[in-house]
């Protein structure tokens, strides 16, 4: 006989509230409580209770605007579910994990566009699908003792705070989120619901892009550029940069061959993955081109926005950062996430800082007019035998053509309270 509601319920509230301890256990969970949230199954008291209270959350449709805390969470949500009441999510099983305390998954979603989705996308009645990425950084919840010398207890929110401390309830130990990047392209959604903000023809006298402010420059210490200094500062010739990738390749295969062997054979594989992926991030700031015969898989393949024509393997490679550093010559591409996982990816959240400068080239399409460009998005790279096979790639294109001056990017109204916290970027 079928469960009523109430059983149900109760189910449902347990499968979210199981112990998380390790990292396994809570992508498991976490999976769960994902899915429930975005298809509209927790109730709006409810607590997230395997997120940080102010957990940050990065979302591709806010690209410069961070949530911090749970209740920006849910609002994000029910103002997407508004727009999309039957929407449906699903998480591609089992979640991987890495080191970090790193979990990463993929995920798909459909719905029906019956609400507005800001003013700039009225409601539609399409039927739209689109897909990205995951990525949750977990720490161990810590908690605090009743009294000098007395027993500790579960941390809850601070009083009078609705998004502070930790998860209600958690207890010393378990893990919870405590940054999230949801990651993936909103063009391809913007375009199934009917946005008009596409590629503008040049002197197109019905639509003319909105100006943009320049990006901010990069604070003094800023993570991503001091990454990328370091990648390019890595090797002084080409020459010496292909000599180092062969050893690093020859390192990460051995090392993946014996990576089930013990923990210390399992970190000593992911960081030789992490190596060969520095090589990438060299080659990508200085056109060291040679690298990518090393690094990369005959078989190597591209999901993302770009159209490579088909092409596989280093070529592929290749097209794809020449396209990039031709057309914006001061480019610098770093990193504020690099986390291997299991034993044949390596994730990381990635910046590009440049200006669209080179005469008469094309980025996304559009001819280059000097524009400023701060681009970040997530990216996993697979690897087999030590080499780069499979790149799957997120970032907002359409906030991309807004910087060139091409497009306008869709109004979408921030969650009560998002962007006064001032949240940095993770360290």
């Amino acid at each position: 006989m079928a469960p009523d509601s109430a059983s149900c319920e109760q189910e449902q509230l347990a499968k979210r509230s199981r112990p998380a301890g390790d990292l396994e256990c809570y992508a498991e969970a976490v999976a769960d409580l994902l899915t429930d949230l975005w298809q509209g199954k927790m109730s709006a008291d409810e607590d997230l209770c395997l997120f940080d209270g102010q957990v940050i959350w990065h979302d591709s449709l806010l690209p410069e605007e961070p949530l911090s805390g749970q209740e920006q969470l849910k609002g994000l949500v029910d103002f997407i579910r508004g727009a999309m009441p039957d929407l449906s999510l699903t998480l591609q099983r089992p979640l991987h994990v890495g080191e970090q305390g790193v979990v990463l998954g993929y995920w798909k979603a459909s719905g029906t566009h019956t609400g507005t989705l800001g003013p700039s996308l009225p409601p539609s009645g399409a039927k739209a699908s689109w897909a990205g990425s995951v990525v949750i950084r977990t720490e161990p919840a810590l908690a605090e003792p009743s009294q000098p010398g007395g027993k500790e207890q579960a941390v809850g929110p601070t009083p009078g705070d609705e998004d502070g401390g930790v998860a209600s309830g958690a207890v010393k130990g378990q893990l919870l989120g405590r940054t999230v990047w949801w990651s993936w392209d909103p063009i391809f959604l913007f375009r199934e619901l009917g946005w008009k903000g596409h590629i503008l023809a040049a002197g197109d006298a019905e639509t003319a892009a909105t100006a943009v402010a320049a990006p901010t420059p990069p604070a003094e210490g800023d993570l991503a550029m001091r990454t990328a200094k370091e990648a390019r500062d890595a090797y002084a010739t080409e020459a010496e940069a292909a000599g180092a990738a062969t050893a690093v390749v020859a390192a990460a295969g051995v090392a993946a061959a014996r990576f089930a062997e013990s923990p210390e054979a399992q970190a000593a594989a992911q960081a030789a993955n992490r190596a060969v992926v520095e090589m990438y991030f060299h080659t990508y700031n200085t056109g060291h081109y040679a690298v990518l015969d090393h690094i990369v898989h005959p078989e190597y393949q591209y999901d993302g926005l770009l159209d490579l024509c088909g092409r596989r393997g280093r070529e592929a490679m290749a097209a794809m950062m020449e396209g990039w550093r031709d057309c914006v010559p001061d480019m610098a591409i770093g990193h504020e996430l690099l986390a291997a996982v299991g034993n044949d990816k390596v994730t990381f959240r990635w910046v590009i800082r440049g200006t669209h400068s080179t005469p008469d080239s094309k980025l996304l399409g559009v001819v280059a007019n000097g524009a400023p460009l701060l681009v970040r998005g997530v990216t996993t790279l697979t690897l087999r035998g030590g080499r780069i096979a499979r790149k799957v790639s997120h970032a907002n294109a359409a906030y991309t053509l807004q910087q060139l001056g091409a497009a306008i990017h869709p109004v979408i109204p921030l969650p009560a309270g998002a962007g006064k916290k001032g949240v940095k970027q993770p360290e």
